[in-house]
């Protein structure tokens, strides 16, 4: 592995480009950068790209059948597109992947040993943090983890990951299917997780879970960057609210509506790039 310069970046994607097969464009040209200790989030819809950053990243791209076409990933000054994915975890890159895939027949407690699968030595003192930040997991540690509630098996799912003691933890729509108050808690464990040291990349499509813990943001589009800046001022942009928070666009004083995208989150990219009026593409986080 070789040396980089960015030493400030503990993640750096540069110019990433993915393909799946002969056919389908996945990612152009996509730069996302994550400082130590900090959380950045990637917001857009179905279809952007967000997943497969994660898959770039992780280094699970092959699995279906996709690949980098161009660019280069580092993590702690050190080039790891060319890794496999046990490398890179070992490296300190772990992923919570989409949808949980926990071990349906295996109990709460070897799932989360699994977690440790590659790593030297048996540390008892993995299990009790994740037991500390998960009290529930620890009193159903023998049950069968099919057993558990959705918000349940999203705790083991983050737990698992913590027992590889990342550096980064990619979060791959960690609240989707989960009742309003289960990702109240998931989001305030993710805080104490953040607390502890861990730098966080979160994919969401739940724009308003997202940026209220991320500093940082990107918004994909058409698997290509469209907005990037700090996450409290993309939670005011017009754009932003309108697609992805729900929101109403804000008033001129002569009472129209500021400009801003239509209907789908291509507008997002086509009025970023036709203007100068879009926010922040070369901001660093």
């Amino acid at each position: 592995m070789t040396e980089v310069r960015s030493g400030d970046r503990l993640l750096s994607v540069r110019h990433v480009a993915v393909r799946y097969g002969d056919a389908v464009t996945a990612l152009r040209d996509v730069s996302v950068d994550v400082r130590p200790g900090g959380i950045v989030a990637v917001l857009g819809s179905n279809g952007a790209g967000k997943s497969t950053l994660l898959r770039a990243i992780s280094g699970v791209l092959a699995r279906q059948a996709g690949r980098m076409t161009g660019g280069e990933i580092w993590f702690d000054d050190a080039r790891v597109d060319g890794l496999g994915a046990e490398r890179r975890v070992k490296s300190g890159i772990v992923q919570v992947p989409e949808g949980r895939r926990i071990f349906q027949r295996l109990t709460v407690e070897e799932n989360l040993r699994v977690g440790r699968y590659g790593r030297k030595g048996k540390r008892d003192g993995d299990l009790d943090r994740v037991y500390g930040l998960f009290p529930v997991l620890g009193e159903r540690r023998g049950r069968t983890a099919g057993l558990l509630s959705g918000g349940e098996q999203q705790m083991l799912a983050i737990g698992r990951a913590l027992m590889a003691e990342p550096r980064l933890l990619l979060l791959d729509e960690p609240s989707l299917g989960l009742a309003p108050k289960i990702i109240d808690r998931i989001v305030d464990l993710l805080r104490e997780i953040h607390r502890q040291g861990t730098a966080m990349l979160i994919v969401e499509q739940n724009a308003a879970v997202a940026l209220e813990l991320a500093d940082y943001a990107y918004v994909l589009a058409v698997g290509e960057v469209a907005m990037a800046g700090p996450a409290a001022r993309l939670r005011g942009d017009d754009r932003v609210r309108r697609l992805y928070l729900g929101g109403e666009a804000e008033q001129d004083p002569g009472g129209a509506p500021r400009p801003e995208a239509g209907a789908g989150p291509g507008e997002v990219y086509a009025e970023h790039t036709a203007s100068n009026a879009g926010p922040m593409r070369g901001d660093a986080p």
